[in-house]
């Protein structure tokens, strides 16, 4: 029974930091919860009882992995995550959690006296250093990337028919296809409400979240650009979207829409995102901040070309 103290621990380790997450001792966009606290995930086992992991290579592969999976799984039923987050730190947590694991057995094994299972200081110390650092990092400044990404698409309309789909879209949601991200919890977008008046759009998503929109830049029948007023957003039914938006991990400076002109009935949607990431592990970031805003912006117009068409 004593071997599988080690997933318990491991489970229960993640997710204190979890918790300590939603009392902002540190941040979950950080070094320390995205990589620290997986390393130490992959380590526990072998604190608690070497031997037994030592001597089997399917052991110190396997349970690093169940110990991730049941630390996701249990932090997404207590909603502390949702499968967008769940996603997120799957991709870092098993491999990292699972190398170290191999890594340390390996060091272990090769060494004259792997077989003892003194528990030593410094096992202690590694266990701890995230806490500290953590409450370090929270103060450090995040690196800033700025980045633009562009989607074009072709429909068989003209620019001023197609201009009038823009300011409020219609209901999409027999028209856009779903992908993996949707099955993973991000959501699609349902239509849009624009108010003239107050100059403000609404964007309905099927999780119920409800962005704020201001029309920041107009050329008639040419660009119209838009920025989110997250104090103003409903973001409440996203754990992804409050990480992300609310904590200004990532930044939308302006989402466009500009329209070229083919032939008379014919013409070029273009959607331009530019937004800047602000994160302490950039290349992480960027991957996800790409992919997901691609598939978006993908799907959207893919939806709007067939509802314009129709």
């Amino acid at each position: 029974m004593k071997k599988y103290y080690g997933i318990i621990f491991s489970v229960l380790y993640a997710l204190i930091f979890r918790v300590l997450v939603e009392f902002d001792v540190l941040e979950i966009n950080s070094v320390v919860y995205i990589i620290l606290v997986p390393i130490v995930m992959g380590f526990v086992p072998f604190f608690l009882d070497r031997k037994v992991f030592v001597n089997s290579i399917s052991k110190a592969a396997f349970f690093p992995i169940i110990s991730t999976l049941l630390f996701l799984f249990i932090a997404f039923i207590c909603r502390l995550e949702d499968l967008g987050c769940f996603l997120i730190l799957l991709i870092p947590y098993l491999p990292i959690s699972l190398v170290v694991s191999m890594i340390i057995r390996y060091f272990i094994k090769t060494s004259t006296d792997y077989d003892t299972n003194n528990v030593t200081k410094n096992s202690f110390v590694l266990i701890a250093i995230p806490l500290i650092l953590g409450n370090i990092e929270k103060y450090v400044e995040k690196k800033e990337a700025n980045f633009q990404i562009s989607k074009s698409i072709i429909i068989n309309n003209s620019k001023e028919d197609i201009w009038n789909y823009l300011f409020s879209v219609p209901e999409l949601t027999n028209y856009i296809d779903n992908s993996a991200y949707n099955y993973l919890g991000f959501p699609n977008p349902v239509k849009s409400e624009y108010d003239p008046k107050t100059n403000i759009r609404l964007g309905y998503f099927d999780n119920g979240i409800i962005l704020n929109e201001k029309v920041i830049a107009e050329e008639k029948i040419k660009k119209l650009s838009f920025a989110i007023n997250v104090d103003k957003s409903k973001l409440e039914r996203s754990q992804t979207f409050m990480h992300i938006l609310k904590k200004e991990n990532l930044v939308f400076n302006s989402i466009t829409y500009q329209l070229e002109k083919v032939t008379e009935s014919r013409t070029k949607l273009t959607l331009l995102c530019n937004y800047k990431i602000k994160t302490n592990i950039p290349l992480y970031g960027a991957f996800c901040s790409k992919n997901i805003i691609s598939d978006f912006e993908s799907k959207l117009l893919n939806a709007l070309k067939k509802r314009i068409e129709e």
